[in-house]
Protein backbone atom coordinates (compact mmCIF):
# COMPACT_ATOMS: atom_id res chain seq x y z
CA UNK A 1 0.00 0.00 0.00
CA UNK A 2 0.79 3.54 -0.38
CA UNK A 3 0.65 5.95 2.18
CA UNK A 4 1.41 10.25 2.14
CA UNK A 5 4.73 10.16 4.73
CA UNK A 6 4.86 12.96 7.40
CA UNK A 7 8.71 13.40 8.33
CA UNK A 8 9.37 13.15 12.24
CA UNK A 9 12.16 14.63 13.45
CA UNK A 10 13.16 13.56 17.01
CA UNK A 11 12.02 9.80 17.19
CA UNK A 12 8.41 10.98 17.88
CA UNK A 13 6.11 8.86 17.03
CA UNK A 14 2.72 7.47 18.52
CA UNK A 15 2.46 4.18 20.37
CA UNK A 16 0.91 1.61 17.35
CA UNK A 17 -1.55 0.32 19.11
CA UNK A 18 -3.92 3.27 19.79
CA UNK A 19 -1.50 5.58 21.38
CA UNK A 20 -2.03 9.39 20.30
CA UNK A 21 -0.14 12.14 19.82
CA UNK A 22 -0.50 16.09 18.99
CA UNK A 23 1.36 17.30 16.08
CA UNK A 24 1.39 21.35 15.77
CA UNK A 25 1.93 22.22 12.12
CA UNK A 26 3.46 25.62 10.72
CA UNK A 27 4.40 24.58 6.99
CA UNK A 28 1.94 25.62 4.57
CA UNK A 29 2.41 22.49 2.21
CA UNK A 30 2.39 19.99 4.94
CA UNK A 31 -1.15 21.95 6.33
CA UNK A 32 -2.49 22.03 3.08
CA UNK A 33 -1.56 17.66 2.50
CA UNK A 34 -3.72 16.88 5.82
CA UNK A 35 -6.38 19.28 5.41
CA UNK A 36 -6.86 17.46 1.90
CA UNK A 37 -6.28 14.06 3.44
CA UNK A 38 -8.77 14.96 5.99
CA UNK A 39 -10.19 13.79 9.22
CA UNK A 40 -10.42 10.23 9.35
CA UNK A 41 -7.57 10.04 6.60
CA UNK A 42 -4.88 7.77 7.33
CA UNK A 43 -0.58 8.95 6.87
CA UNK A 44 2.87 6.79 7.16
CA UNK A 45 4.36 9.08 10.43
CA UNK A 46 8.39 8.37 9.98
CA UNK A 47 11.21 8.93 11.18
CA UNK A 48 13.65 11.55 9.29
CA UNK A 49 17.38 10.88 10.79
CA UNK A 50 19.77 14.05 10.98
CA UNK A 51 22.67 11.30 11.25
CA UNK A 52 22.00 9.53 7.92
CA UNK A 53 19.85 12.28 6.25
CA UNK A 54 17.61 10.28 5.39
CA UNK A 55 14.13 8.51 6.15
CA UNK A 56 13.97 5.50 8.16
CA UNK A 57 11.69 2.90 6.84
CA UNK A 58 10.44 1.78 9.96
CA UNK A 59 7.36 3.76 11.23
CA UNK A 60 3.64 3.70 12.67
CA UNK A 61 0.34 4.56 10.79
CA UNK A 62 -1.45 7.52 11.95
CA UNK A 63 -5.12 8.11 11.60
CA UNK A 64 -6.36 11.78 11.85
CA UNK A 65 -8.70 12.19 14.32
CA UNK A 66 -8.88 15.86 14.53
CA UNK A 67 -7.79 18.86 12.62
CA UNK A 68 -8.19 22.62 13.69
CA UNK A 69 -6.76 25.67 12.16
CA UNK A 70 -5.87 28.21 14.42
CA UNK A 71 -3.23 32.04 14.86
CA UNK A 72 -0.74 32.10 17.23
CA UNK A 73 -0.86 35.83 18.42
CA UNK A 74 2.54 35.46 20.35
CA UNK A 75 4.14 34.44 16.70
CA UNK A 76 3.06 37.59 15.22
CA UNK A 77 -0.31 35.95 14.69
CA UNK A 78 1.01 33.10 11.79
CA UNK A 79 -1.18 29.84 11.21
CA UNK A 80 -0.93 27.08 12.20
CA UNK A 81 -2.80 23.66 12.29
CA UNK A 82 -3.33 21.39 15.21
CA UNK A 83 -3.58 17.93 14.30
CA UNK A 84 -4.63 14.42 16.57
CA UNK A 85 -3.15 11.49 15.32
CA UNK A 86 -4.04 8.06 16.61
CA UNK A 87 -1.49 5.23 15.66
CA UNK A 88 -2.79 2.29 14.05
CA UNK A 89 -0.18 -0.12 13.59
CA UNK A 90 3.92 -0.47 13.37
CA UNK A 91 4.65 -1.06 9.65
CA UNK A 92 7.34 -0.78 7.22
CA UNK A 93 7.82 0.68 3.98
CA UNK A 94 9.72 -0.83 1.09
CA UNK A 95 10.53 2.53 -0.95
CA UNK A 96 10.25 6.39 -0.81
CA UNK A 97 9.40 8.50 -4.18
CA UNK A 98 7.98 12.22 -4.34
CA UNK A 99 4.83 13.59 -5.37
CA UNK A 100 2.11 16.68 -5.67
CA UNK A 101 1.39 15.15 -2.26
CA UNK A 102 4.93 15.13 -0.98
CA UNK A 103 7.01 12.25 -0.11
CA UNK A 104 4.61 9.24 -0.98
CA UNK A 105 5.78 5.46 1.09
CA UNK A 106 5.71 2.70 -1.14
CA UNK A 107 5.24 -1.01 -0.24
CA UNK A 108 4.02 -0.05 3.63
CA UNK A 109 3.16 -3.47 5.45
CA UNK A 110 2.85 -4.84 8.64
CA UNK A 111 5.95 -4.73 10.68
CA UNK A 112 5.43 -7.66 13.05
CA UNK A 113 7.65 -6.54 16.44
CA UNK A 114 7.27 -9.71 18.01
CA UNK A 115 8.33 -11.93 15.33
CA UNK A 116 11.03 -9.96 14.51
CA UNK A 117 12.51 -10.44 18.19
CA UNK A 118 11.18 -14.11 18.16
CA UNK A 119 13.29 -14.48 14.72
CA UNK A 120 16.95 -13.81 16.34
CA UNK A 121 16.82 -9.17 15.55
CA UNK A 122 16.23 -7.72 18.95
CA UNK A 123 14.82 -4.34 19.37
CA UNK A 124 13.93 -1.85 21.60
CA UNK A 125 10.61 0.28 20.50
CA UNK A 126 10.93 4.11 20.78
CA UNK A 127 7.35 4.83 19.82
CA UNK A 128 4.96 6.44 22.50
CA UNK A 129 8.22 7.85 24.27
CA UNK A 130 10.80 10.16 24.00
CA UNK A 131 14.12 9.14 25.76
CA UNK A 132 15.12 12.31 28.47
CA UNK A 133 18.55 10.60 29.16
CA UNK A 134 19.62 7.82 31.41
CA UNK A 135 22.51 6.42 33.57
CA UNK A 136 24.70 3.71 34.23
CA UNK A 137 25.26 2.07 37.62
CA UNK A 138 28.44 -0.18 38.50
CA UNK A 139 28.62 -1.68 41.38
CA UNK A 140 31.11 -4.37 40.22
CA UNK A 141 32.18 -5.61 36.71
CA UNK A 142 29.41 -7.85 37.18
CA UNK A 143 26.76 -5.86 38.01
CA UNK A 144 26.36 -3.43 35.77
CA UNK A 145 22.92 -1.54 34.85
CA UNK A 146 21.70 1.01 32.30
CA UNK A 147 18.84 2.69 32.89
CA UNK A 148 17.18 5.05 29.85
CA UNK A 149 14.37 7.06 31.11
CA UNK A 150 12.19 9.97 29.27
CA UNK A 151 8.18 10.33 29.15
CA UNK A 152 4.81 9.11 27.54
CA UNK A 153 4.32 11.28 24.81
CA UNK A 154 0.64 10.39 25.50
CA UNK A 155 0.33 11.56 28.80
CA UNK A 156 3.51 13.20 29.83
CA UNK A 157 4.37 10.93 33.18
CA UNK A 158 8.08 9.69 33.93
CA UNK A 159 8.45 6.20 32.02
CA UNK A 160 11.73 3.89 31.97
CA UNK A 161 13.57 0.78 30.36
CA UNK A 162 16.26 -0.79 32.03
CA UNK A 163 18.88 -3.27 31.42
CA UNK A 164 21.20 -5.38 33.09
CA UNK A 165 24.90 -5.75 31.69
CA UNK A 166 27.03 -7.75 33.91
CA UNK A 167 29.64 -10.03 32.66
CA UNK A 168 28.80 -8.63 29.37
CA UNK A 169 30.80 -5.30 28.75
CA UNK A 170 32.81 -3.33 30.76
CA UNK A 171 31.79 -0.39 32.70
CA UNK A 172 33.25 2.11 30.26
CA UNK A 173 31.59 0.25 27.58
CA UNK A 174 28.59 -0.02 29.48
CA UNK A 175 28.24 3.91 29.33
CA UNK A 176 28.78 4.21 26.06
CA UNK A 177 26.03 1.74 25.34
CA UNK A 178 23.74 4.28 27.37
CA UNK A 179 24.27 7.20 25.05
CA UNK A 180 24.29 4.54 21.99
CA UNK A 181 20.58 3.50 22.66
CA UNK A 182 19.58 7.58 23.59
CA UNK A 183 20.81 8.23 20.22
CA UNK A 184 19.63 5.41 18.44
CA UNK A 185 15.83 6.02 19.60
CA UNK A 186 15.93 9.67 19.26
CA UNK A 187 16.96 8.64 15.47
CA UNK A 188 14.85 6.12 14.55
CA UNK A 189 11.91 5.93 17.40
CA UNK A 190 14.21 2.24 17.36
CA UNK A 191 17.05 0.44 18.87
CA UNK A 192 18.27 -2.42 16.85
CA UNK A 193 22.18 -4.05 16.37
CA UNK A 194 22.35 -1.54 13.18
CA UNK A 195 21.05 1.49 14.28
CA UNK A 196 22.95 1.16 17.73
CA UNK A 197 26.52 0.22 16.41
CA UNK A 198 25.84 3.87 13.95
CA UNK A 199 25.32 5.48 16.90
CA UNK A 200 28.06 4.19 19.08
CA UNK A 201 30.33 5.15 16.00
CA UNK A 202 28.56 8.91 15.47
CA UNK A 203 28.19 9.47 19.48
CA UNK A 204 32.29 8.87 19.97
CA UNK A 205 32.98 11.06 17.22
CA UNK A 206 31.08 13.87 18.57
CA UNK A 207 32.47 13.69 21.76
CA UNK A 208 36.11 13.48 20.75
CA UNK A 209 35.24 16.96 18.91
CA UNK A 210 33.83 18.45 21.77
CA UNK A 211 37.25 18.06 23.51
CA UNK A 212 38.88 19.30 20.20
CA UNK A 213 36.99 22.01 20.47
CA UNK A 214 36.73 22.13 24.15
CA UNK A 215 40.85 22.73 24.69
CA UNK A 216 41.64 24.60 21.63
CA UNK A 217 38.63 27.50 22.26
CA UNK A 218 38.97 27.53 25.90
CA UNK A 219 35.79 26.67 26.09
CA UNK A 220 35.18 24.05 28.94
CA UNK A 221 31.24 23.84 29.02
CA UNK A 222 31.91 22.54 24.96
CA UNK A 223 32.91 18.78 26.61
CA UNK A 224 31.02 16.35 26.42
CA UNK A 225 27.93 18.20 24.47
CA UNK A 226 26.70 16.02 21.29
CA UNK A 227 23.45 16.44 18.87
CA UNK A 228 21.96 14.28 21.55
CA UNK A 229 22.16 15.83 24.63
CA UNK A 230 24.94 16.98 27.43
CA UNK A 231 27.56 13.55 28.78
CA UNK A 232 27.51 13.03 32.60
CA UNK A 233 31.35 12.11 33.05
CA UNK A 234 34.06 13.13 35.02
CA UNK A 235 36.00 15.64 33.47
CA UNK A 236 32.50 17.51 32.04
CA UNK A 237 31.26 17.10 35.56
CA UNK A 238 35.45 18.52 37.25
CA UNK A 239 35.29 21.10 34.11
CA UNK A 240 31.44 22.58 35.24
CA UNK A 241 32.25 22.83 38.75
CA UNK A 242 35.83 24.68 38.03
CA UNK A 243 34.34 26.86 36.07
CA UNK A 244 32.10 28.50 38.42
CA UNK A 245 34.54 28.37 41.01
CA UNK A 246 36.77 30.16 38.83
CA UNK A 247 34.46 32.61 37.73
CA UNK A 248 33.32 33.17 41.24
CA UNK A 249 36.77 33.97 42.12
CA UNK A 250 37.34 36.35 39.83
CA UNK A 251 34.73 38.33 40.43
CA UNK A 252 35.45 38.66 43.72
CA UNK A 253 38.99 40.06 42.98
CA UNK A 254 36.59 43.18 40.99
CA UNK A 255 37.25 41.85 37.52
CA UNK A 256 33.84 42.06 35.17
CA UNK A 257 32.18 39.23 33.91
CA UNK A 258 33.20 39.38 30.54
CA UNK A 259 36.89 39.19 31.87
CA UNK A 260 36.31 36.42 34.70
CA UNK A 261 34.54 34.24 32.79
CA UNK A 262 37.51 34.36 29.93
CA UNK A 263 40.26 33.99 32.65
CA UNK A 264 37.83 31.07 34.21
CA UNK A 265 37.65 29.10 31.60
CA UNK A 266 41.20 29.21 30.33
CA UNK A 267 42.24 28.30 34.51
CA UNK A 268 39.29 25.26 34.27
CA UNK A 269 40.95 24.04 31.05
CA UNK A 270 44.40 23.97 32.35
CA UNK A 271 43.16 22.40 35.77
CA UNK A 272 41.58 19.50 33.89
CA UNK A 273 45.31 19.28 31.33
CA UNK A 274 47.32 19.12 35.19
CA UNK A 275 45.27 16.90 36.74
CA UNK A 276 43.86 14.26 34.11
CA UNK A 277 46.68 14.45 32.95
CA UNK A 278 45.72 14.67 29.02
CA UNK A 279 48.07 15.61 26.12
CA UNK A 280 48.54 18.66 24.41
CA UNK A 281 48.39 16.75 21.43
CA UNK A 282 45.58 17.44 18.84
CA UNK A 283 44.36 13.81 18.28
CA UNK A 284 46.05 12.67 21.46
CA UNK A 285 44.13 14.74 23.52
CA UNK A 286 40.60 13.68 21.98
CA UNK A 287 41.34 9.94 22.60
CA UNK A 288 42.74 10.43 25.81
CA UNK A 289 39.57 12.90 26.76
CA UNK A 290 36.96 10.65 25.69
CA UNK A 291 39.22 7.57 27.31
CA UNK A 292 40.21 9.35 30.01
CA UNK A 293 37.96 11.95 31.02
CA UNK A 294 35.04 10.48 29.90
CA UNK A 295 35.37 6.89 30.39
CA UNK A 296 34.06 5.74 27.09
CA UNK A 297 35.24 3.24 24.94
CA UNK A 298 34.79 3.98 21.45
CA UNK A 299 35.73 0.56 20.08
CA UNK A 300 32.61 -0.57 17.65
CA UNK A 301 32.95 -4.69 18.95
CA UNK A 302 30.64 -6.99 16.62
CA UNK A 303 26.98 -6.95 15.88
CA UNK A 304 26.66 -10.35 18.00
CA UNK A 305 27.90 -8.05 20.96
CA UNK A 306 25.04 -5.27 20.46
CA UNK A 307 22.37 -8.06 19.85
CA UNK A 308 23.36 -9.59 23.54
CA UNK A 309 23.20 -6.52 24.81
CA UNK A 310 19.29 -5.38 23.47
CA UNK A 311 17.99 -8.25 24.45
CA UNK A 312 18.85 -7.67 28.23
CA UNK A 313 16.24 -4.87 27.67
CA UNK A 314 12.56 -4.67 27.22
CA UNK A 315 10.96 -3.63 24.43
CA UNK A 316 9.52 -0.81 25.72
CA UNK A 317 8.52 0.88 29.04
CA UNK A 318 5.27 -1.14 28.83
CA UNK A 319 6.66 -4.90 28.33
Amino acid sequence: MEYITIPVLNGTLPRWDGGVINGLFFDLFYMRVLKKIGVGGEIFLCPFSSDSRSFYPVGVIGKIEDIQVKRFERLNNIPGMLVKIRGMDRAKAKDFFMSGMGVVARGVENFDIKKTIINGYPLICGAGWRPAGGYTEMKSPKDIAITIYGWDLENGKEVKIKGELGSLVSPEKAHTVEHGIIRSLQQYAMCTPKTLWESLKIEADELKRSVEIGFKFRLPEALGVTSSGMCGNPMTNMAHFYLSQEFLKGLKQGHNLVDSLDRARGKTMSRLVNEMDISSRQGIRALQGLKKGMVHDDSKGPLSTLKKIIYRFPLNPWS
